[in-house]
């Protein structure tokens, strides 16, 4: 069990995680990234930030907006 998991105990994590794929940290995301030529950086990071907003919405609506509501 990873670290962080039990912390969802109580909920159920809404954001799906993929077992294909390592679980980076975002300073190692953006390490990666600062690796790409400049027009890839700059997608990269787009596709970063729309990433995180839509996980923000997501955390917001499936968990903290219901916790009282429960």
């Amino acid at each position: 069990m990873l670290e962080y998991e039990n912390t969802y105990n109580t909920f159920n994590n809404p954001i799906p995680r993929c077992g294909m794929f390592a679980t980076k940290t975002l300073a190692e995301i953006q390490e990666w990234i600062e690796m790409m030529p400049r027009k890839e950086k700059a997608d990269a990071y787009l596709i970063m930030q729309f990433t995180l907003n839509a996980c923000n919405k997501l955390v917001q609506e499936e968990i903290l907006d219901r916790m009282g509501n429960e």
